[in-house]
């Protein structure tokens, strides 16, 4: 199942094109069960193929698209290409993020708000800019476009854990924190899965058809919610 936003009224995407993803009767249910933020397992392991490859290819002409996975790198990196649509690996720890990063992944991680006051900083973690001024991911970079939306990168970006949850998310022994799956995010997503799944499209032809209709230049965050998993 798949929602697409022309045009982002939330304050960080404000002005972007969005998308939301998740599975017919389950909001969770393409997201992997070895995510830390999953607060409930759905039995999710494996990546929709034919998706992946169409996400890849879902580029507005002249802009950028990106957009961020808990499923393993080693399961989706090797689709990446320049053009395309960026994957950033949500990596659950900074051991597995530097491992990622030496591996050439564009890669993410959720830190907690004592990160960037030096406890236990280290290496090249680049902050969202969303979280230190007004800009979001609109302005994000410039003309070179979002940092997310990078493929060669040698740096980590930072989230600081946030929303009501933000608690377990900064706590990497505790399941859950998942900042979708609270508030208005959650209602929207939670709505989406619970509509009818469309037989006639599939999400990758609805992600590419998508793409194709937007205007020249567009920054598109595809998964505001949701991942790669399979639709079953």
């Amino acid at each position: 199942m798949l929602n697409t936003v022309e045009t982002s009224r939330a304050n960080k995407t404000k002005g972007c094109a969005v998308t939301y993803r998740t599975a017919s009767g389950e909001m969770y249910g393409t997201c992997p069960d070895t995510c830390n933020l999953k607060p409930e397992q759905t039995s999710t392991t494996e990546i929709d193929s034919a998706y992946l490859s169409d996400l890849i290819r879902a580029v507005p002409r002249r802009g950028w698209a990106w957009t961020y996975s808990h499923f393993h790198w080693t399961t989706w990196a090797f689709k990446l290409r320049h053009g395309g649509t960026v994957i950033n690996y949500s990596a659950d720890t900074m051991r597995q993020a530097y491992r990622a990063l030496r591996s050439g992944v564009p890669t993410v991680t959720v830190v907690g708000p004592e990160f960037w006051r030096g406890k236990g900083r280290r290496g090249r973690v680049v902050r969202c800019i969303a979280e230190t001024s007004d800009l979001g991911c609109n302005e994000c970079g410039g003309p070179k476009g979002p940092i997310c939306a990078r493929l060669d990168r040698d740096y980590i970006v930072g989230f600081t854990a946030h929303g009501p949850a933000r608690r377990k998310a900064a706590d990497k022994s505790e399941k859950g924190g998942c900042y979708a799956g609270q508030g208005n995010c959650a209602v929207h997503w939670r709505h989406l899965a619970a509509e009818l799944r469309d037989i006639e499209e599939t999400d990758g032809q609805k992600i590419r058809r998508f793409a194709t209709s937007l205007r020249p230049g567009t920054r598109l965050r595809h998964h505001v919610a949701g991942d790669l998993g399979t639709e079953i």
